[in-house]
This record gives structure tokens, C-alpha cells and sequence, in this order.
């Protein structure tokens, strides 16, 4: 056997290896994402946060005294922000939750009214078709508002796996040599040159879009809420906020963002409802046009049909939760079958 076949046949048996494991765990997702949950928000973390060790370490403070005052930094930030915007966050979400089922009933009699108004001049056929679409449009409604209910409750519910995670993060950065040194001594000796190439590749990748994309959801964020109370909307603060993580998603962020702002501003007058959508729309030409590109720019470099459809197929398999990772999945899948493809290549 040559060394060309025998390196085809590894890179073949190493990428049919990572599809069954991608396989297992996605047929066993609901099970495996439940259990993993927290560490992965805790790597999350901790990835997130590891720069600003770094620079506290170069300064001259060892990693245990970094690592204790990056957290101190951002917890007293957290409780900060949770001593004056946590109560009204809270006291909104329980009020938007309370006052949903008549939200839902007078979105219904909305939809009857204008099917009442216009149905006398319809032939029976047409009629017949509008209605059912009425009907699918009120069940479609209500099923949306109550995962909403859902999602907001088990927000308010899941501060044990946040717990977990700040856990498990704080250990990973404060042993982030001995995490390194198993991953490298996991690595063939052949290999390790090769994947400290593409690790190096993936985390530019990640952290200049992880980075950018947060911060431009803050921005997205803070201009909604001022815009939403500037209008006298609704629940403007928890809008705001999930317009800003909305804004996360590419494409189709916008939109799940606009959504409740629609469905809310209709409660008050179809005024106050175009007005929402004027205030999404002037922050998405400032997003897309002034501060993405100023903050983000390409740090991903993918086309965005690619990115579109890993947004659908992540959505597909992992629900909401995949619209938020599909995008750096994508780029880390970029960056390997860039690796596997060069590999080919230049075997010779």
C-alpha cells in the first residue's frame, strides 16, 4: 500500500468516524442536548471570556487571580444590570404572559371582523377558502403565543443549568493548560501540526463573528428599546430584548424579532403597530448598512445561500436553538472540508 492510498484511506475512515458519531448524536439529541446543555454553555463561556483572561495574564496576574477578577467583573456587571433591568424584565414577561389569551381572542375577532366585512361579495368557493385560512392563521397564532409562554418560563426556570455552566466555565479557563494538553495528547503526533492549523483557523473565524455578532445585538437591542419607548409601546423593554436576539439569527432574525412587535402594536391600533415596524426598519438599514459591516464585516466568509441553508437545516434538527449556532457550525464545517479537500489534493 503506498502512502498516498494509506493517507486517502485515514482521512476517509476519520471523516466516516465523525459522521457516526454526528448520526448517533443526532438521533438521540433531545437526550444528549439535555445532558450537555450546561457544558456547552459553560464552553461557551468560557471561550468567550478566555481573551480577556489572556490580557489580564499578560499584565502580570497569574491565571487563578485573572480568572477570579474577570469573573468578579462580570458578575458585579450582571448584578448591576439584573438590580435595574431584571424587575421590569420580569414584571413585563409576567404581564405580557397574563394578558396573552386576550391578545389571542382579539386577534381572533380582528380576523372575523375583516372575513365578516368583505365575505358578502365573495362567490361561496372563495369564501370557503378564506375561512379556512383564517382558521389556520388564529391556530397557527395561538400556537406561537403559547411556545412563547413556554420559552419564557423556561427562561425564568433554567438558572440551574446557568449555574452549572458559569461552574464548569470558570474550571475550564482556570485549567485551560491541562484541557489543552489532553486535547494535544489525544492528537496523533503526525496530526498535531495540522490541527493547531485549522484550530487556529476556526477560533479567527468564531471569535470575530462571536464577538461582533454580540455586540451588535446590544446595539440592535439598546436602539430598539429606546425606539419602542419612544413610540410608547408596549412591553418596550422585553421587545427590545428580543429584538436584539433576534438579530443574531442572519436573514430570518428580523423577522422572528418583528413579529411580537407586530402582534403587540395591533393590540393597541394598526397605527401604533406600522409605527413598530417603521422603528425594526430603520434599525435594520442602520444594522445592515452602518454598524455590521463597521463591526462584523465578512468574518465568516460564507455565501449567503450556504448560510441560509444551514440556518433551514439546523432548524430543522435543533429548533430555535439551531438558528443561533448555525452560522459558526457552518464556518467550522467550512474550515474542515477546506482541510480534508487540500488534503486530497496535495497528497502525493
Amino acid at each position: 500500500m503506498t502512502g498516498r492510498t494509506k493517507n486517502i484511506l485515514i482521512i476517509i475512515a476519520a471523516s466516516f468516524l465523525v459522521l457516526l458519531i454526528g448520526v448517533f448524536f443526532i438521533r438521540n439529541k433531545d437526550v444528549m442536548w439535555s445532558v450537555m446543555r450546561p457544558f456547552v454553555i459553560g464552553i461557551a463561556i468560557a471561550y468567550i471570556l478566555n481573551p480577556l483572561v489572556e490580557a489580564i495574564i499578560r499584565r502580570g496576574l497569574g491565571r487563578m487571580a485573572a480568572v477570579i477578577v474577570v469573573y468578579l467583573v462580570i458578575i458585579g456587571a450582571a448584578a448591576g444590570i439584573s438590580f435595574f433591568l431584571l424587575p421590569s424584565v420580569y414584571r413585563e414577561a409576567m404581564k405580557f404572559m397574563d394578558i396573552l389569551p386576550s391578545y389571542a381572542f382579539r386577534i381572533k375577532e380582528y380576523l372575523d371582523g375583516i372575513y365578516i366585512k368583505f365575505s358578502r361579495t365573495l362567490t361561496p368557493e372563495l369564501k370557503e377558502a378564506i375561512r379556512n385560512n383564517i382558521d389556520y392563521i388564529q391556530e397557527l397564532i395561538i400556537f406561537q403565543i403559547n411556545n412563547l409562554t413556554d420559552m419564557l418560563m423556561a427562561f425564568f426556570q433554567g438558572l440551574v443549568n446557568w449555574v452549572i455552566a458559569l461552574i464548569v466555565s470558570f474550571y475550564l479557563l482556570k485549567d485551560k493548560d491541562y484541557f489543552l494538553n489532553l486535547a494535544l495528547y489525544l492528537i496523533p503526533v503526525k496530526m498535531r501540526q495540522d490541527a493547531a492549523k485549522i484550530s487556529g483557523e476556526i477560533n479567527s473565524v468564531l471569535m470575530g463573528f462571536i464577538r461582533g455578532q454580540l455586540l451588535v445585538a446590544l446595539v440592535v437591542a439598546v436602539l430598539a428599546v429606546v425606539g419602542f419607548l419612544l413610540i410608547d409601546l408596549n412591553f418596550a423593554i422585553l421587545l427590545g430584548i428580543i429584538t436584539g436576539l433576534g438579530d443574531i439569527i442572519p436573514y430570518f432574525g428580523p423577522i422572528l424579532g418583528g413579529v411580537p412587535v407586530v402582534l403587540v402594536g395591533l393590540m393597541e391600533s394598526p397605527a401604533k403597530a406600522l409605527w413598530g415596524v417603521f422603528v425594526i426598519m430603520l434599525i435594520q438599514q442602520l444594522e445592515s448598512g452602518i454598524i455590521s459591516p463597521k463591526i462584523v464585516g465578512d468574518s465568516v466568509g460564507i455565501h449567503p445561500v450556504f448560510i441560509i441553508l444551514s440556518l433551514l437545516i439546523a432548524a430543522q434538527f435543533f429548533g430555535l436553538i439551531g438558528l443561533f449556532i448555525a452560522v459558526p457550525a457552518a464556518a467550522i464545517i467550512k474550515v474542515l472540508v477546506l482541510y480534508v479537500f487540500n488534503k486530497i489534493v496535495n497528497i502525493n
